[in-house]
């Protein structure tokens, strides 16, 4: 990925986006860096290379984008993709498609955050019963608070990402805790409303 240190402006972004969308668009970000290309658009704004802003959303448009590729991907092929060897022999495939089976559309913004279950999650939520309409919300959150995040922290380190790469592999474990103690939180809090209100809700009168 260095050699994207040595350029500025469209090709930045192109670049930035186009491995972004290749990563969780189609299914082969074993070997393509989106999160890597993230953090080095943000290093290069820092630089004045590219323009923050402009960054953020092109950041943004190619990480919700790729899963909608991604989820469109696996509706389509999902079947033929599972049968390639690659994924047939990848415990990582039978874990992601585990977690869709339970959790649905948190598993969508969860897992953006874990490398290896980002690159194949659209896919096989494509390919899972996850409704279309419950797919985007989460897709869309998810793509807005990984892209932003990884781009401001990029954008934050500057010089020292190289650093940074070498731990993200850390900090993207710490992400997904804070998400998921987010996500009990509010499932609890949804809980305790409904039991609330089922309370609260007069019972029919007797005649």
């Amino acid at each position: 990925m260095t050699f994207l240190t040595h350029y500025h402006g469209v090709t930045v972004y192109l670049v930035v986006a186009g491995l972004v969308i290749a990563e969780s668009g189609f299914v082969i970000g074993f070997f393509v860096p989106g999160e890597i290309a993230v953090v080095l658009g943000g290093v290069l704004a820092n630089e004045h290379r590219v323009n923050l802003v402009v960054m953020l959303v092109v950041a943004n448009a190619a990480a919700i984008g790729a899963f909608f590729i991604g989820y469109a991907v696996g509706s389509l092929i999902g079947p033929w993709l599972l049968e390639r060897r690659l994924l047939r022999s990848n415990p990582a495939v039978e874990r992601t498609r585990q977690l869709l089976a339970r959790r649905g559309g948190p598993a969508v913004l969860v897992g953006r955050f874990v490398a290896v279950v980002r690159a194949i999650l659209p896919a096989l939520a494509g390919l899972s019963d996850i409704p279309f309409r419950t797919f985007v919300p989460y897709n869309v959150v998810g793509g807005l608070v990984w892209a932003t995040l990884y781009t401001l922290v990029g954008y934050a380190v500057g010089k020292s990402y190289k650093h940074l790469l070498s731990t993200i592999g850390v900090w993207s474990y710490v992400v997904v805790g804070a998400v998921v103690v987010a996500l009990v939180v509010n499932h609890f809090r949804l809980r305790r409303q409904h039991r609330r209100a089922a309370v609260e809700q007069p019972g029919p009168s007797a005649e």
